[in-house]
């Protein structure tokens, strides 16, 4: 059975910035790409106004039809299988993931956060949050530019240069090393495993957040563990694959690290496993940079 990457969409150039990562990835795993938009039960309360005309749902489908069959085309001439769906849900974020659940092949849900329809209606972001919280698969997250807008033409795909991988020092974080080497060696990309504060601090970074106090730096000692334990860990990492490997060990604020990474001027990509410790990191991280991120189901 060929795996699926499913795309869910809005109608908006916001929500088709993730197509050229999404193409990525389908590439890469010989997946199957999936166009999803998810529409608006008739009658709903949102639409239930008198200036929507009687037949605006059947028009609705036909354009959802007729954008996502052009997306579609766009998109094919990169190689890749394509096929479209439209479904009827009041609730986006549950339609995508249910549509994950039903189908076992789905391996990667891709899509962007903020993007508004075509009528201005907001979408992701609070679809974005629903699916992370119980997507049934891994998950690719992209908060693009407000400027995010495709060249006319052929969907072309996106090259890493760099992907960056946090390590908590946990066997779960480390987990994902895997993941992110197949693909360093895919794209020729380099590859930065960054020392984070372990779950243990970020719980009292959390309390201390609560109580508005300033969050003291990592302990020495603490720090010079990391140091040693990211060094073996690239070593091993450069004599098994030949890969560049670099490393750096956050002291401090995180956010802070890596806001500075995302602004370098290169395509990069974040990996992290799905934990609940890193939740509120990345979410805020995907709020402040265009970088996107992929969460890995372990």
């Amino acid at each position: 059975m060929q795996s699926q990457v499913l795309v869910p969409l809005d109608g908006s150039t916001y929500a088709e910035a993730i197509l050229p990562h999404a193409l990525f990835f389908a590439q890469q795993t010989h997946s199957l790409l999936t166009l999803l938009r998810i529409i608006m039960p008739p009658g709903e309360p949102e639409y239930a106004v008198p200036y929507i005309p009687d037949d605006w749902y059947e028009g609705e489908v036909s354009w959802t039809k007729n954008y996502l069959t052009t997306l579609a085309t766009r998109l094919q001439t990169q190689g890749v299988r394509v096929q479209t769906r439209h479904l009827e849900a009041i609730s986006a974020g549950a339609a995508i993931n249910l549509y994950a659940e039903q189908h076992s092949d789905v391996q990667l849900i891709a899509l962007a956060t903020h993007g508004r329809g075509a009528g201005g209606r907001l979408l992701f972001g609070s679809v974005a949050a629903n699916v992370f919280a119980t997507a049934p698969t891994s998950l690719l997250l992209l908060h693009p530019p407000k400027d995010a807008h495709l060249p006319a033409g052929p969907i072309k795909c996106v090259s890493y240069q760099t992907i960056m991988v946090p390590l908590d020092g946990t066997a779960l974080s480390e987990r994902v090393l895997e993941r992110a080497t197949t693909l360093a060696l895919t794209c020729k990309a380099s590859v930065l495993l960054v020392a984070v504060p372990p779950p243990s601090l970020l719980e009292e970074e959390m309390r201390v957040d609560e109580i508005e106090q300033p969050m003291q730096g990592v302990p020495e000692h603490e720090e010079m563990k990391q140091a040693d334990f990211l060094a073996d860990q690239a070593e091993q990492l450069r004599f098994s694959t030949g890969l560049t490997v670099q490393t750096a060990v956050i002291d401090g604020d995180p956010e802070a690290f890596i806001e500075r990474f995302s602004t370098q001027n290169q395509q990069k990509l974040l990996i992290v496993t799905t934990r609940q410790q890193a939740e509120h990191k990345v979410m805020s991280f995907l709020h402040q940079s265009n970088v996107p991120v992929l969460f890995v189901a372990i």
